[in-house]
């Protein structure tokens, strides 16, 4: 059997040519996520059964997803031939939405308008960026003041070797555009990134990450557009706040 990689995995996604594109993306997550936990093993019954009860830790209606398009692939590579046998993950009763308040995620949606008045420190543009854009102490260290392109409204943001656009909202535009260069701040270390950063704000740069993610799920993101936009190689992080 040839190890499964996410060339088998685009090439099975064109299969699915009535689905949407919403749909293509989930099963990409989903099947990608699948395949970096084989890490290159040769799928076996065991290792099957390892990845079901990771999945144990997921609400029931994230499992049953998952579940449906991981068997939907191995159905596929048994038929094309790439499995000399029949695998096939146990089936996950469905749960709605309407799960207890201890399932749900905690966090809340807090007041921010205090951080929108104006930027008189590099705390309040590091806030602003975490809150804005959802980055990373390491990601506000790699911009460049290049990196924002005030006439079409988005910032390209690496990570990794790989780049991300996002849109720059009016708001963010009206406070950092006067702003003549940021590169000086993008160059310091990231414990001067913290120092400033509380001068401005009781919140951690985890908790106004959460505020972004929260904003968008509020927005109507999906989460699959949710962790593009955050740079993530997988939803599961996101999963508490789509219950």
């Amino acid at each position: 059997m040839t190890s499964l990689n996410e060339k088998k995995i685009k090439t099975f996604i064109k299969t699915r040519q009535k689905v949407s594109e919403n749909t293509k993306l989930a099963y990409f997550y989903d099947l990608r996520a699948f395949v970096q936990f084989l890490d290159g093993k040769t799928l076996t019954q065991t290792q099957l059964n390892l990845f079901q009860l990771e999945l144990q830790n997921l609400a029931k209606s994230s499992q049953h997803r998952k579940i449906t398009h991981i068997n939907t692939f191995l159905k596929y590579l048994y038929q094309e031939g790439e499995l000399d046998q029949f695998f096939e993950l146990k089936a996950a009763a469905y749960q709605s939405r309407d799960l207890s308040h201890k399932e749900k995620s905690q966090a809340k949606r807090l007041e921010l308008s205090p951080y929108y008045q104006q930027i008189q420190n590099p705390g309040d543009l590091i806030v602003l960026l975490m809150l804005e854009f959802g980055l990373k102490p390491s990601e506000i260290q790699q911009l460049k003041w290049t990196d924002f392109n005030w006439d079409f409204k988005i910032v390209s943001i690496s990570n990794g070797g790989l780049k991300r656009i996002l849109p720059i909202r009016d708001k963010f535009a009206r406070l950092a555009r006067p702003i003549q260069n940021a590169d000086e701040l993008f160059s310091k270390s990231r414990q001067f990134l913290h120092y400033e950063l509380k001068k401005s704000t009781d919140l951690s740069s985890a908790q106004l990450r959460e505020q972004y993610i929260l904003r968008r799920v509020a927005e109507r993101a999906t989460i699959y557009e949710l962790a593009e936009n955050l740079g993530l190689r997988s939803v599961y992080a996101l999963e508490k706040y789509y219950r």
